[in-house]
């Protein structure tokens, strides 16, 4: 851990060398793909399955002990899905999973669009880069003295529960803001997509920076009938999230993410994820969008017309180099005149947005 101290897991690898760490690797595919996972039990002590939380699977794939079986020593199987839907989900052992998931013996699942493509949903909203935050808790004196799952009666006594780490992906404390998996580094105008999935027992309430402008697109693995812009974000053991951050703004700063107590509902822990935002994004660039823009002349002397063929609302955005908004409007079908005459010589840059498609484009004056 963060503080030097080491303790015991269970683990899930993809490798029979490899050691177990705390989460285990994420399973990446693509929305449409047919998937086969093949599990191999090497465990002298314990029962184990795997469990595809969340996912769409008959009940011999579940991998609930209860109603489908559990591998012993030695023993494989396999476990299969089809990728029906773009999104976050978990997959953990369902044997005793209080304290097997406790132990470690989790992992994310992430659905991409069909064909690998950056969208949140396929033919959905674009993004530049993603971020998986996977979040949990270990409480050691349960590793130091593992509660004990008797198989013949299904029973565990389980000690009280006292966190002593906060993790995402496995790290807390100042390991966050040197690991590239959760260190946010953006640029102004870049969409960001987030997955954030709880597999603690804790609650996590995310507080977002207002300049991020985070929209909920995603939970468990749907589509949200309806986008919710917000700056805080409740996240419940086993839930999972998809959060499309759009900065507005260049800033050094952090999400704040509070684990609450589940029976006070208070926060008993705070880790802050570092956000970086410099420069201007301007690789965003919706096909359609593009189809009904005209932006001309460019480069310009001063004056400069936007036409747009299209009955959606299309919000307009001119920055400095620096990040600065210099000017903004909205428009429908027509055509828009923007006058660089009082500002400097140098490259500017336009931003144009409708609904969730954005257009991005430099604008130089001479």
């Amino acid at each position: 851990m963060y503080d030097g101290v080491s303790f015991r897991v269970f683990g899930l690898t993809h490798a029979l060398t490899a050691s177990p760490k705390i989460p285990a690797p994420i399973i990446y595919c693509n929305e449409g793909d047919s998937v086969v996972l093949n599990a191999l039990s090497i465990s002298q002590t314990d029962h184990h399955t795997i469990h595809l939380h969340g996912l769409d699977v008959n009940t011999r794939n579940d991998g609930d002990p209860a109603t489908s079986f559990y591998l012993s020593h030695l023993q494989d199987t396999t476990y299969s899905f089809r990728a029906r839907h773009a999104g976050s989900y978990l997959y953990h052992c369902h044997v005793g999973d209080v304290v097997h998931v406790q132990m470690g013996m989790y992992g994310m699942i992430v659905v991409r669009a069909a064909g690998g493509a950056k969208q949140i949903y396929t033919g959905g909203p674009t993004y530049s880069k993603d971020y998986n935050w996977l979040m949990s808790e270990v409480d050691r004196s349960w590793h130091d003295s593992i509660p004990v799952h008797d198989t013949k009666t299904d029973r565990i006594n389980l000690p009280r529960y006292v966190p002593d780490y906060f993790l995402i992906n496995g790290k807390s404390e100042w390991e966050i803001g040197v690991d590239s998996t959760i260190h946010v580094v953006a640029s102004q105008n870049e969409p960001v997509l987030l997955r954030l999935a709880n597999i603690g027992f804790y609650d996590n309430r995310v507080i977002f920076p207002k300049y991020l402008q985070a929209k909920v697109y995603e939970s468990d693995g749907r589509i949200m009938p309806k986008v919710i812009a917000t700056d805080t974000l409740l996240i419940s053991p086993g839930e999972r999230f998809g959060v499309l951050i759009l900065p507005n703004d260049q800033q050094q700063d952090s999400i704040r993410m509070e684990y609450l107590n589940m029976n006070t509902g208070l926060p008993e822990n705070v880790q802050h994820i570092p956000v970086s935002v410099t420069g201007i994004y301007t690789n965003t660039q919706d096909v359609n969008l593009d189809k009904t823009i005209s932006v001309y002349p460019n480069p310009t002397s001063g004056v400069f017309n936007i036409t747009y063929n299209s009955t959606d609302l299309l919000n307009v955005e001119l920055f400095s180099s620096q990040g600065k908004v210099l000017l903004n409007s909205a428009m429908i079908m027509g055509n828009l005149t923007l006058d660089l005459s009082a500002f400097p010589v140098g490259l500017y840059y336009l931003r144009m947005t409708s609904d969730d498609a954005i257009f991005t484009k430099k604008i130089i004056k001479d």
